[in-house]
């Protein structure tokens, strides 16, 4: 039997893998999660999957569906704005802050992770409608780097939940989306007003950079489904015979006549 912190490692480990399966793309928005089937994969109790996924819904990584149980978050237009109101608000505090307290090891930081950002493709090369790995884990760590200087652990930790909420739209729609959108010059900008010292410019910049990419995305999550292809006339016109001789009552063929004999000779039938 596994002591109380052998169960929690466990627990912190199913947690951890399936909100990195979710982040990375492993699992996606909409896809279901059957409780009975992940304990199997993690060979785990149902019992700490469920403790996991609750945990990740409390995050809104995960929802709960009525009868259904649990699966990935959809992807939205409300939660889209939503999150993006929500960035704004809390990124532009942390980034005010960040400069006024920020010195000039915290500034080096962010260059150096600016430049490793700079030189990431935004897709996997050779195939353009995947996010490059690398290219988010680099913007990843130049946002972190430009707002960890706020001095509040709670006001980071939102930062960083609000920013894994929205990976989830980067990878499902940036490559879609980044390039009508001049990310490198934004980031840029961004840094040079960081540089500069000024934090009016710099959450200007910023809320300017989110809220533009939000609005590239928000006619991908608005357009209506795809129609259903149609079927021609000849298939339509060929599947209702099918239907109608299937459904048909099978009739059996009449017996021929035999030709009336009398003493012999064959005489005709008179009708």
């Amino acid at each position: 039997m596994r002591n109380t912190e052998d169960g929690r490692t466990l627990n912190t480990r199913v947690y951890d893998t399936l909100r990195g399966h979710i982040i990375g793309g492993m699992l996606l928005p909409g896809q279901r999660l059957k409780v009975a089937n992940l304990a199997a994969e993690h060979q785990v109790s149902p019992n700490v999957v469920r403790e996991a996924l609750n945990r990740l819904a409390g995050e809104r990584l995960v929802e709960v569906q009525p009868q259904f149980g649990f699966a990935v978050r959809e992807l939205s237009a409300d939660d889209l704005n939503d999150l993006v109101d929500m960035r704004v608000m809390i990124e532009s505090e942390a980034l005010r802050r960040s400069i006024a307290r920020g010195d000039v090891a915290w500034q080096s930081e962010v260059l150096a992770a600016h430049h490793r950002l700079s030189r990431a493709p935004l897709t996997v090369p050779g195939a353009p409608d995947a996010l490059n790995p690398d290219w988010r884990s680099r913007h990843d760590e130049f946002n972190f780097a430009m707002l960890k200087a706020c001095g509040s652990r709670r006001l980071f930790q939102m930062v960083r939940q609000l920013a894994e909420a929205a990976e989830l739209y980067h990878r499902a729609l940036l490559p879609q989306t980044g390039k009508q959108r001049p990310l490198e010059a934004e980031h840029a900008e961004l840094l040079a007003a960081i540089l500069d010292g000024d934090a009016k410019r710099a959450i200007a910049v910023l809320t300017a950079h989110l809220e533009a990419t939000r609005d590239v995305m928000l006619p991908l999550l608005l357009a209506p489904p795809a129609p259903a292809p149609r079927q021609t006339a000849p298939k339509r016109r060929q599947a209702v015979v099918q239907r109608t001789a299937k459904a048909a009552p099978k009739t059996q063929k009449a017996a021929p006549k035999k030709p009336l004999s009398l003493r012999g000779r064959a005489i005709k039938r008179v009708s």
